[in-house]
């Protein structure tokens, strides 16, 4: 399951940033975001606009295209 599939307020867990461009992985890693990080999708703006993610206790904005790329698992909470 990709990143864009979850629906507002769900919480998953990365599992794969391999298919994420090298530039964007270094750029998530200098913000803590890597793989095993949990992440909650808290909003996902219209029209494919960029969406909204919270790890840990910090809000980052990505565009569409990107959490295309974003391989997670759903977190049973």
């Amino acid at each position: 399951m990709f990143l864009n599939e979850l629906k507002i307020g769900e919480t998953a867990q990365i599992t794969n940033l391999s298919q994420v461009q090298v530039l964007l992985q270094k750029r998530l890693a200098h913000l803590g975001i890597s793989e095993a990080c949990e992440v909650c999708l808290k909003n996902k703006l219209p029209f494919g606009g960029p969406c909204v993610i919270d790890c840990k206790g910090q809000a980052v904005s990505l565009r569409k295209k990107d959490i295309c790329t974003i391989q997670v698992e759903k977190s049973c909470r």
